[in-house]
């Protein structure tokens, strides 16, 4: 099994083409035959004996991605996502009887568009060191490994209208497969020794002799994985939505064509109330409603039907059948007359029995179409069942109110996050699965509320911070095959460090950053004009997808002084300062707090509009947007009088307006003002999602491409911060300042956890403008409550209000 395991056998290993290797019998090893840049998928075996029982300790890793396996048992997956820099093993402890036992292992390398674009990558390799008296006769370099290529998996094409950036659909080839190798020694297949990487040429005496000669390539760096291991639980899901018998089949589907009794016999299967036999020659399509979102490794089990055909097609929605190049997709609980456009994995049966199938990494979506073709000879399906997979995040808070609608859409919310969780947070499984500062710093700010979790966030910000360059700022998403700047996303980076102390504390981690928030701000120092305006940095300048923002960029963007820009800016330095404080670094807190002052001076100064009463988007004062007036109020730009005029402007002038996901911002200033009515308004978006088929909150308004993407989950966060109103007011939330926001609300009742592992609670009630009830705090935790302008501090335990 799996262990937590904190410290690194690996002083002196290294990793593919690392000098340090030399000096370990360990070593990586790989195929003899597979060429550099060749894609390959391997089975790795090794049989040995024990004289008597152990508790065997072994550290894995591989480059791009492994399974392991011990007498048959999938014992984990990895390495953990993160980049070459920073190479995860895991650690597993087996414990073994005497006599003998099979290690195993399926280990694979893909070109750059074969794996997602989120998998970095530098030299292939399988990596195993055992700790002790086993090290000798487990260990890779030293032991008696064996490799078998394993040809069955081949890139089956996909055809989707959007950037699509996964990996690849795979055409699995059951005859290829050596059957049995993961609990059989004997298993067939083209077995041979493993070749061991870089074998010194100076020997372990003079490691340094050759190190820079052409066929050395720079190394990861072996770290312990941060993370527990990914979920991973059999579900048996899904409602037959229509099956047909007669080929050819087209992506229509359409229930005039559904068997009724085919229907029936697949859905008995899928229920895991047995297998079901298909005819010679038969031909049938099914559109399977997994009935909510889901993160699956899928599981087909077969016997017989050598030749027989089966594919697996995976959507997160059908398509309406316009004609349109970009087809939109409608209600999302509807199939009838729509189209199944979706990524497929080919299954070509070698007539086995009991043959299980699967792929090298997880699908995801809603819907599934499953096609057949039999040869000659009859195939029984034995299983089809999905693997729910994602990072083991569970909500541990509740809320409850008045209005029913709040609580009844955080499962939506949650259920979105959810999916986006893995190895790191993630945009969408769908389409992407790559962490992008924007999206992560709301996915954290989620997490902070619903879990006491903290070291998925931690990665995610320590992610980050690798990720900078030269210039200080960092990738706007990482890891990354491809980089990508968005300063902006580099500014939010500088709020989700704060967020980490103020939320969790993390005083050491965050700590260590301070270098990075300073790079971030150094860099984007280099832009400011004499003016005292930040000029647009090069980059990708991504705030938000306006339809009218060409690329989600705001007016002048690309070229000249964007407001929202020098908004974000500032918004990034006034959280470097306190990040200094905190830290009692006064130097470089009035450093950064002068050129705030005086940034703030340069905002007002172009692009107040006194006729207006709002701050334009440009300096001509041609265009305006909520998202400016929101960082205004956020960042406390403007003095009270102008900022009164402002919120009555905001709430009535026509502007762009925030899509689902920079209205995370815009949803804290109108709590912040007191605008709760405008607050709650806003909130119908995501209460109107339910009855439009959607399982998850989508990417932005309609049309959407993805229909699955976290930084939509931001309502929950507020539930507690802007409604019940509570935030850090000390670094680990050690103290709260609680400032409730009922608006419309009579009732606030729920609970949250904190960063001491205890839970924060509240049962309100609002009658008049008197607000009574009790809040409990927990140990160690004060809290200033504030209400109608009166504060009144509360002490750990329970406070009668």
């Amino acid at each position: 099994m799996r262990i937590k395991y904190s410290s690194n056998p690996f002083p002196a290993v290294g990793a593919p083409g690392s000098w340090q290797g030399y000096q370990s019998e360990v070593r990586w090893v790989w195929h003899p035959n597979v060429k550099p840049g060749e894609a390959a998928v391997l089975a790795f075996r090794l049989p040995f004996k024990l004289d008597a029982p152990a508790t065997v300790r072994l550290h894995v890793s591989a480059d791009q991605r492994y399974e392991l396996f011990c007498d048959g048992e999938r014992q984990g997956r990895g390495p953990e996502r993160g980049d070459p820099a920073h190479w995860s093993f895991e650690t597993y402890e087996l414990a073994l009887s005497a006599g003998e036992h099979l290690l195993a292992a399926r280990a694979w390398w893909l070109p750059n568009d074969g794996s997602p674009m989120a998998q970095m990558t530098l030299v292939p390799g399988f990596l195993v060191m055992a700790d002790g008296e086993h090290a000798e006769l487990l260990s890779t370099g030293s032991a008696a490994w064996q490799v078998c290529r394993m040809d069955t998996y081949t890139q089956e094409p996909v055809h989707i209208r959007a950037y699509f950036v996964v990996g690849w659909s795979f055409n699995i080839e059951g005859d290829r497969i050596p059957w049995g190798w993961q609990s059989d020694p004997n298993a067939p297949g083209d077995w041979q020794p493993v070749k061991t990487l870089r074998v010194p040429v100076g020997g372990k005496h003079n490691p340094y002799y050759g190190l820079e000669t052409s066929d050395r390539l720079p190394a990861p760096f072996l770290v312990p994985a941060q993370l527990p291991p990914m979920m991973e639980e059999q579900r048996n899901l899904g409602i037959v939505r229509q099956a047909e018998r007669q080929g050819p089949f087209t992506s229509l589907v359409s229930t005039e064509r559904n068997d009724p009794a085919l229907a029936k016999a697949w859905q008995n299967l899928l229920d895991g109330e047995g297998p079901l036999t298909l005819a010679p020659g038969s031909e049938q399509r099914l559109i399977i409603d997994l009935e909510d979102y889901y993160c699956v490794f899928p599981e087909l089990v077969t016997s017989s039907g050598k030749g027989t055909t089966i594919t697996l097609g995976y959507a997160e929605s059908l398509f309406e059948n316009s004609g349109e190049q970009r087809p939109t997709k409608g209600n999302r609980a509807q199939v009838e007359n729509k189209l199944f456009i979706g990524p497929h994995d080919r299954y070509v049966l070698d007539g086995g029995l009991a043959r299980g199938y699967d792929t090298l990494w997880w699908r995801c979506g809603r819907y599934v179409e499953l096609s057949i073709t039999v040869t000659d000879e009859p195939v029984t399906i034995d299983r089809l069942a999905w693997r729910e997979t994602r990072y083991p995040l569970e909500n541990q808070a509740q809320f409850n109110s008045s209005d029913p609608r709040l609580a009844a859409a955080v499962p939506m919310m949650f259920r979105t996050l959810q999916m986006c969780a893995h190895e790191t947070y993630m945009d969408c499984p769908f389409y992407e699965q790559l962490m992008y500062v924007g999206d992560g710093r709301l996915e954290v700010l989620v997490t902070y509320l619903t879990n006491a979790e903290c070291r998925l966030p931690a990665k995610s910000v320590q992610l980050f911070d690798w990720s900078r360059a030269a210039d200080g700022l960092t990738k706007s998403r990482y890891p990354s095959q491809i980089p990508q700047v968005i300063p902006g996303f580099s500014m939010w980076w500088v709020a989700m460090v704060h967020d980490l102390l103020m939320w969790r504390g993390e005083q050491e981690t965050v700590r260590k950053m301070l270098p990075g928030v300073d790079a971030v701000l150094s860099g984007l120092e280099l832009y400011l004009a004499y003016s005292g305006l930040l000029s647009a940095p090069r980059g990708w300048n991504f705030c938000d997808w306006v339809p009218t923002w060409q690329a989600g960029i705001p007016p002048e963007g690309v070229e000249g002084f964007s407001a929202l820009l020098n908004l974000q800016y500032l918004y990034a330095l006034q959280r470097g300062v306190w990040l200094h404080q905190a830290f009692n670094d006064q130097h470089l807190a009035a450093h950064w707090q002068q050129l705030a002052d005086t940034l703030k001076q340069a905002i007002v100064s172009t692009f107040w509009d006194d006729t207006r009463g709002l701050l334009a988007d440009d300096p001509a004062h041609s265009l305006y947007s909520e998202h400016v007036q929101a960082l205004a109020i956020l960042t406390g730009t403007l003095d009270s009088a102008r900022q009164a005029v402002m919120v009555r402007n905001l709430l009535s002038a026509d502007m762009a307006r925030c899509t689902v996901y920079f209205s995370h911002y815009l949803l804290e200033a109108l709590a912040q003002v007191g605008e709760m009515p405008a607050f709650f308004e806003r909130l119908a978006f995501w209460f109107d999602l339910s009855a439009q088929g959607f399982k998850t909150v989508l990417e932005s308004p309609e049309p959407s491409r993805s229909d699955c993407h976290a930084w939509g989950a931001h309502p929950i966060y507020h539930y507690f911060t802007s409604i019940f109103g509570a935030k850090p007011a000390a670094p680990a939330a050690a103290k709260l300042r609680i400032c409730p926001q009922p608006g419309p609300l009579t009732q606030l009742q729920g609970t949250f956890p904190h960063a001491n592992g205890g839970e924060v609670g509240f049962d309100l009630q609002v009658t008049d403008a008197r607000l009574s009830g009790s809040i409990a705090l927990p140990d160690g935790v004060s809290a200033v409550l504030v209400w109608q302008g009166i504060e009144r501090e509360l002490a750990p335990g329970l406070n009668r209000i």
